[in-house]
């Protein structure tokens, strides 16, 4: 149970790591749509969690290079942690706009969410760990 809060406390780290990625991959990007446009709130959201997945992937192999994983399980575990601080973060993000329906409307958020599971998993398929 220590390792999955400290696992936890981690993802918080990783979350922040990527939500600062959200905002760079944003920044090419000058459009915005109006309040009433959800359909263009939705393209937009949509798109920058796609444009987001492969750098989460990065950042979560990168945290377990740095956090030094020792096995699968392990990997799994942080993998499985960090998803949930994902989830549980989006769905606190989602209240406070009123637009919970909008993020989790789309695919992109899912796609999101695999690829910060799968950054843990690759890294242990590359290191071989057992």
């Amino acid at each position: 149970m220590k390792q999955v809060a400290k696992d936890a406390l981690f993802g918080m780290l990783v979350f922040v790591a990527v939500m600062a990625c959200e905002f760079i991959v944003t920044l090419p990007f000058g459009e915005t749509a109006y309040e009433s446009d959800r359909s263009g709130w939705a393209m937009l959201i949509n798109r920058e969690f796609l444009m987001t997945a492969l750098p989460a992937a990065l950042i979560t192999f990168a945290f377990s290079f740095l956090l030094k994983t020792k096995s699968r399980k392990e990997a799994i575990r942080r993998g499985m942690a960090w998803t949930g601080v994902f989830v549980l973060m989006y769905i606190l993000i989602g209240i406070g706009n009123h637009d919970l329906d909008l993020i989790f409307g789309t695919a992109g958020v899912y796609v999101l969410l695999a690829c910060v599971f799968s950054g843990p998993v690759l890294y242990s398929a590359m290191r071989h760990l057992s």
